[in-house]
């Protein structure tokens, strides 16, 4: 089908060109209509002749470029179609292999997560109890999941310092926004003039001290780790879901619900009455 397209395309393009051509000769004969008329019966048969035969060949020109377009159309639909269908075929094959990873290494990851998560919920249990029994002279326990993902912060940090001496008001100590206003009058002092009533502004020079610095930042406790909820690999809801769970023995219980999704169950068998219609009876 491609060397066939190929000529298709060859031939239109072919086509085109001559169409083009064939319309400058058509231009051109009908500005030497009049010099063919004076020139004689001859010479004017000789260009209605021409004319003619240019006419006709732009006809069939133009309905040659009308089926070739048409044909090269359809056997590009036909190409992308067929395309299409083995892009389709491939991504069905490949979805097929995707969905058999996503249950085989989801389900493991569940069992990883859901294992740790036991472990985790058994551990803050077990912390609270022992803090709550705790003598004066040892800190309380930290859970296993804030020692893990907590932000600790950071203390303020100065990086660099340097003196300045700038232009501020004598009234207020404002620092001058515009220093190339003040004129100075020396000894550290100076002036910023206004146009009359308005009167001057004295201003002088102070110290100040600018400090690059790592600003701050706060300790950031982690909300639990078991607020999160897993996706059933073998089926469309959640094998567990803790975030509305607020204690570790609500995980526990949660988890114990989340071992029984795997177990399989007999489908539930249901009985209905319907009416039977005249034919059936």
């Amino acid at each position: 089908m491609l060397e066939n397209l190929n000529d298709r395309r060859a031939l239109l393009e072919r086509a085109r060109t001559e169409l083009i051509e064939n319309e400058n000769s058509l231009a051109t004969l009908a500005e030497a209509k009049g010099e063919a008329s004076k020139a004689g019966r001859e010479a004017f048969a000789q260009w209605k002749d021409d004319s003619d035969w240019r006419t006709m060949e732009k006809d069939r020109l133009t309905v040659l470029i009308e089926e070739l377009s048409r044909e090269v159309a359809n056997e590009d639909a036909a190409e992308a179609s067929a395309r299409l269908r083995e892009t389709y075929k491939r991504r069905r094959a490949a979805n097929g292999e995707l969905a058999n990873r996503i249950v085989n290494e989801l389900s493991r990851i569940n069992s990883e997560t859901l294992a740790l998560l036991r472990e985790i919920a058994t551990a803050a249990i077990e912390d609270v109890t022992i803090n709550a029994a705790l003598p004066d002279d040892l800190e309380p326990l930290v859970s296993a999941h804030v020692l893990a993902r907590a932000h600790p912060g950071r203390a303020r940090q100065e990086l660099s310092s340097k003196r300045l001496s700038l232009w501020v008001r004598s009234d207020n100590g404002a620092v001058v926004g515009d220093p190339d206003a003040v004129e100075d009058v020396g000894n550290g002092r100076g002036v910023i003039r206004r146009m009359a009533p308005l009167p001057n502004i004295r201003c002088h020079k102070a110290s100040f001290e600018q400090i690059s610095f790592h600003p701050a930042e706060a300790p950031i406790r982690p909300i639990a780790l078991w607020k999160m909820r897993l996706a059933d690999a073998k089926g469309p809801g959640f094998i567990f879901d803790g975030s509305e769970l607020t204690h570790p023995s609500q995980v526990l219980a949660a988890l114990d619900r989340a071992a029984q999704i795997g177990e399989p169950r007999d489908r539930p068998i249901e009985t209905e009455v319907r009416p039977l219609g005249p034919d059936k009876r």
